[in-house]
């Protein structure tokens, strides 16, 4: 993390270690709290060493330095607690229990101490040379966290993308007059917009629908060829297929094997490809080969900066070039005042604005990321000079190798605040060119402890909510893009440019320590030993002592054999990964705060998870079904179960579990129901009920009521459980909740006023119901999204009548094959902004009565 943000953390670590483990500290209590405040006075300077780094590289490596001790800092207060918890162990109690650490620990927790004051002292005498001042205790670790993200930013103006999309899907795309495979290439140097212009081509040629398939493959300069033939396959899957097997049955299969698979597959079906960003003529080469110019009907759109790759692949090649200063300039006021109603551009910015945009070289990415410095609220004439003034600066002390882009992308990232500094550095930890889900990115920053509740925010706030506005600023900012949005128009997943990906890297390497890690290679990137870790292929027999944080993206061999020497280790993710079990050693990780098991194989987990007191985030989402004891309840610090279906053959305490926000799926025949009252937090709750409980909603449903956050309710019937009536009585004692879902066979539904009266988010999913739900749902008055999948079964008409639905916004009707024909009479759901019909019956018509 930046500098600030890392002294912080560190004197915030240690401040919790002098009040929580003050009877244990003895004779280092002194030593301890010296070195907290001689680490608070640093914070004092490293402000004006941030603004002056760019211009001294003895204050970037004084900067460095200071992160350094911070983080030696960290560690130590980390380790003394590692060790206080081990000699609880050892002798079967709490750590309450003991009177004092062996003497040995003591004297070697002061060495490493004094070292410490000793480097700080060092660093003293070098902020000295370098006329580093003291500008006072007003660092800003301020966040504009109140603004928030703007949904336009889903829909930026774009110049001079129009005419090109309109000639590729006419021309290239959609031309029948070629029968046989056509090749087409769009290239051009980074940020010129080759992706976006691929995107909007994919998204007119699946609207059009004249393919049997559509697949879009983003690649990296990490993919192999293999690689790159296997993704292709995998996405021609059935969505219920099991993705992960096919992937390890494929990783079995030499190329040559998959090329033949593929070309199978694609036999006598059109499709259209969309490869962005082939950076390696073996990675064409792979995909050529598959291809035939027989292929009847099939398009191929690749985009790559390689113009060699582009004489090789096709028939027609796009190069993209540079916006002219009018274009330059439109697509700057179009997005500068993103929400400025009355789109006027103040005068007196006009002449700055027009000489910052001649030195983006008309690049999009370029402008978009001056837009994220200069957007404001208030614009100042003293902030776009500073703008300008630093770019000429940068861009001369530059290197000669340096871009006018790599220069715009160094100064969005200097003018980030510390806390978002940090933010970003953690982009990397990402696999790349996948999207990042907004609610994993958050909760990685805050398993950090980069997520700290700001002055003036309100009581309320939770983690989640500061740090979903930490991205919405990276967004507003155009260092992060949005890459789709939820029902009530929150980010939901997000992406970054390869650039700012670079960047990203690049600094966290530097200034967190941070290292990608590849079967294939050996040796480290530098000297320091890591402290987040991205592992690509595993090898044992590394240093671990000082690892925060590990992101598995590939084959993890035997880790697991290694588990137990990761005790510092905050994050742990094997997400996607084809593990079957976690070992009892993950017990000895007392300081895991997320652990992310999504999309596994694993089926249960081993007694010791109940000593993780500090597990905040426990995801198994997409995990068909996980086994535990009754260790739940020791999680104190457990904010998130994320399921999946949580199995047990105990009845699960939860009593203790007042910081849990979402809880998920878990049998009701596990629960307490006395116990869920206890969990104050509680947000979202998702249960799941077989065909074996005697379930009665009238005498379950009130203990919810007592839930006063509870907001999001989703209930889950098995798969040869038909729902009775019994079991939706109740609802309406929920006065909290205001989302619902329901899935699983339904024979009748409850009369309106038995919903949550302030329902506003209903999904009905396999209800199979065999009657029109109109009648009733219409009249829910508060309800603006309706979701129906695989909710209908009979061949009735559906009808809206007149006064239905008076405050719906969004209907969604899914996978209805049986409806035909939906009555919606004049004057029903007056506020309709989307209607959304996919997979219904094939003659379905929407009829407007007049």
């Amino acid at each position: 993390m930046a500098a600030e943000t890392t002294i912080m953390f560190a004197v915030k670590n240690i401040d919790d270690l002098l009040i929580e483990q003050a009877g244990f500290l003895q004779g280092v209590e002194d030593q301890v709290k010296r070195l907290k405040d001689e680490l608070q006075r640093l914070q004092r300077f490293v402000k004006d060493a941030a603004q002056k780094q760019g211009r001294d590289k003895r204050i970037f490596k004084w900067i460095s330095d200071v992160r350094d001790a911070a983080q030696d800092a960290d560690s130590i207060a980390d380790a003394f607690v590692l060790k206080v918890e081990a000699a609880g162990r050892s002798i079967g109690g709490s750590s309450g229990k003991l009177l004092h650490l062996p003497k040995h620990s003591y004297k070697l927790i002061g060495k490493q101490i004094e070292a410490i004051r000793d480097k700080l002292r060092g660093i003293e005498k070098s902020r000295k040379k370098c006329g580093i001042v003291d500008l006072g205790e007003g660092m800003e670790y301020y966040v504009s966290w109140r603004s928030k993200f703007s949904p336009r930013q889903m829909n930026k103006q774009l110049v001079g993308m129009d005419e090109n999309v309109e000639f590729f899907l006419e021309h290239v795309v959609l031309d029948d007059s070629d029968e046989g495979l056509s090749i087409a290439t769009v290239v051009g140097p980074g940020g010129v917009g080759k992706s976006t212009l691929a995107r909007r081509i994919y998204d007119g040629a699946v609207a059009a629908g004249r393919f049997d398939r559509c697949v879009w493959l983003a690649v990296s300069g990490e993919y192999t060829p293999k690689d790159v033939i296997k993704e292709v396959m995998l996405q021609l899957l059935h969505p219920q297929h099991d993705k992960m097997k096919e992937a390890e049955s494929l990783e079995e299969l030499p190329l040559s094997e998959i090329q033949g698979l593929l070309h199978r597959s694609l036999r006598d079906a059109r499709l259209f490809l969309v490869i962005d960003d082939v950076g390696q003529d073996a990675q064409w080469e792979a995909i050529a080969s598959v291809f035939t110019i027989e292929d009847e009907g099939s398009r191929l759109l690749l985009t790559s900066r390689n113009e060699d790759i582009a004489k090789d692949a096709g028939s027609y090649v796009h190069k993209m070039s540079t916006l002219d200063p009018n274009k330059s300039w439109e697509l700057f006021t179009n997005n500068i005042f993103i929400d400025n109603v009355d789109g006027k551009f103040p005068e007196d910015l006009e002449i700055i604005g027009k000489e910052i945009l001649k030195k983006c070289d008309g690049l999009p990415l370029a402008i978009d990321l001056v837009v994220g410095l200069l957007g404001d609220e208030n614009p100042s004439k003293s902030k776009w000079d500073e703008v300008l003034n630093d770019i000429n600066t940068l861009s001369h002390s530059s290197s000669g190798s340096s871009t006018i882009l790599s220069t715009i992308l160094e100064l969005s990232y200097r003018d980030l605040p510390p806390q978002l500094k940090s933010c970003f550095l953690c982009l990397g930890f990402f696999k790349e060119r996948v999207p990042i889900r907004a609610e994993k990115l958050v909760q990685v920053w805050i398993a950090q402890g980069l997520v700290v509740p700001l002055e003036g925010g309100g009581e309320k706030e939770t983690k989640e909510e500061i740090g979903m506005c930490y991205l919405n600023e990276l967004i507003n900012r155009n260092m992060v893009q949005v890459k789709d949005l939820s029902t009530d128009g929150r980010v939901k997943n997000c992406c970054i440019h390869d650039l700012v990906r670079e960047l990203s890297v690049t600094r966290a390497k530097t200034e967190i320590s941070f290292e990608i890690q590849r079967e294939d290679e050996k040796s480290r990137t530098s000297d320091k030993k890591p402290r987040h870790l991205a592992i690509h292929g595993y090898t044992s027999g590394d240093q671990h002592e000082h690892v925060h944080s590990l992101f598995f993206h590939g084959v993890i061999s035997n880790f697991l054999d290694d588990l137990k020497s990761f005790e510092l280790l905050k994050i742990l993710d094997f997400e996607d990964l084809p593990i079957e079990k976690i070992p009892e050693t993950i017990g000895l990780l007392t300081r895991l705060r997320y652990l992310g098991l999504r999309n596994t194989r694993i089926e249960s987990l081993p007694e010791s998870m109940g000593r993780l007191k500090n597990l905040e985030v426990l995801d198994i989402t997409k995990v068909d079904q996980v086994e535990m004891d009754d260790v739940i309840w020791e999680m104190e610090s457990l904010r998130h179960l994320y399921g999946g279906v949580i199995y047990s053959q105990y009845l699960l305490k939860t009593h203790t579990l007042k910081n849990i926000q979402t809880l998920g799926y878990i049998y009701v025949e596990n629960l307490i129901p006395a116990h869920l009252m206890e969990m104050s937090n509680l947000r979202k709750l998702s249960l799941l009920i077989t065909v074996s409980v005697d379930f009665d909603g009238r005498k379950f449903y009130p203990f919810l009521a007592m839930l006063e956050n509870l907001a999001w309710l989703e209930i889950k019937w098995g798969p040869f459980a038909k729902v009775q009536l019994s079991e939706l009585k109740g609802l309406d004692v929920l006065h909290r909740v205001t989302r619902l879902k329901l899935e699983g066979i339904i024979a009748n539904l409850p009369d309106t006023c038995e919903f949550p009266p302030n329902l506003s988010y209903l999904t009905l999913l396999r209800t199979c119901y065999d009657k029109d739900p109109m009648p009733v749902l219409e009249k829910l008055p508060k309800l603006v999204y309706l979701k129906m999948d695989r909710a209908y079964s009979s061949s009735d008409d559906m009808v809206i009548s007149e006064e239905g639905f008076p405050a719906l916004e969004i209907l969604c009707l899914f996978r209805m094959v049986t409806l035909d024909n939906i009555l919606i009479l004049q004057g029903a759901m007056p506020k309709l902004k989307d209607l959304r019909i996919i997979g219904c019956g094939k003659n379905l018509e929407t009829n407007l009565w007049g």
